[in-house]
């Protein structure tokens, strides 16, 4: 039996709707313990993933102890840090983004208007101290909107989701050659 829809936005908003791994947006709950290797339906057996980590992290037994730590130590992160998005946009943002990778393009425009929103809240709140950090990361996030899949294996301005490589052009794979990981 799947996790109740309750117990999917309970472990969602306490991680503020980020994959516990690499704090990207667009999680889902999984597993840690599969429900086929007789994995509960608890909050402690849930972790919230997202797809690119799911793929690589999610079906490796040796890395279940690892997936639990990993969102136990998210979990306190989000608990301890008291700015950002509130969970509201981050869940509008989570069911968009869902939506866009189950092929349903009409999501996109509605994302997209979600995502100004919360962009010029975080510009408004930029600090001294935070305008490194936050330069860097819109800056890569207008690198990653831009990158292009040209064809089955064949990828142009790539930014790895898992490792952070910059890719200008890659032909003959669809995996981020640095890591291994599956590219978007």
């Amino acid at each position: 039996m799947p996790f109740t829809e309750k117990q999917k936005l309970e472990v969602k908003e306490k991680a503020a709707f980020r994959c516990c791994r690499c704090q990207n947006i667009g999680i889902a709950v999984h597993h840690i313990i599969p429900e086929a290797a007789g994995g509960p339906d608890t909050l402690d057996n849930a972790a919230p993933l997202c797809p690119s980590c799911h793929a690589s992290f999610g079906d490796n037994p040796q890395k279940r102890k690892e997936i639990a730590e990993m969102r136990d130590w998210w979990y306190r992160q989000v608990s301890e840090k008291d700015s950002g998005p509130d969970l509201v946009l981050l869940s509008k943002i989570n069911e968009k983004i869902d939506g866009i990778w189950h092929n349903q393009g009409a999501e996109l425009r509605d994302l997209k208007e979600i995502l100004r929103k919360v962009s010029n809240e975080t510009i408004d709140r930029i600090t001294p101290e935070t305008a490194t950090v936050a330069s860097s990361l819109i800056v890569n996030a207008s690198s990653a909107a831009s990158s292009v899949r040209l064809g089955d294996r064949v990828h142009a301005n790539v930014l790895c989701r898992k490792c952070g490589t910059r890719i200008g052009l890659l032909i003959g794979a669809n995996t981020c050659p640095t890591c291994g990981a599956p590219l978007a």
